[in-house]
């Protein structure tokens, strides 16, 4: 896909398709990596989302861990 490139202030910005941002589950922010001459933009996530399934993953076997949490 060909985007044109928009000259914004002192920078520069490209507009992303509607679809685009829906495929991509975009929100209000965006991950955005430079890796060898290419641009990768990801979802961004917040570190505690999900948290409790990471925890089931990492370690099964702590099956009633919340009950012993003290907060």
């Amino acid at each position: 896909m060909l985007v044109k490139l928009t000259k914004i202030g002192n920078s520069h910005g490209i507009r992303l398709p509607k679809n685009v941002i829906a495929e991509c589950g975009f929100q209000s922010e965006i991950n955005l990596t430079v890796e060898q001459k290419r641009v990768i933009l990801t979802a961004h996530t917040h570190e505690r989302m999900n948290w409790r399934e990471k925890i089931h993953l990492t370690m099964p076997e702590q099956k009633n861990w919340e009950a012993e949490w003290i907060w």
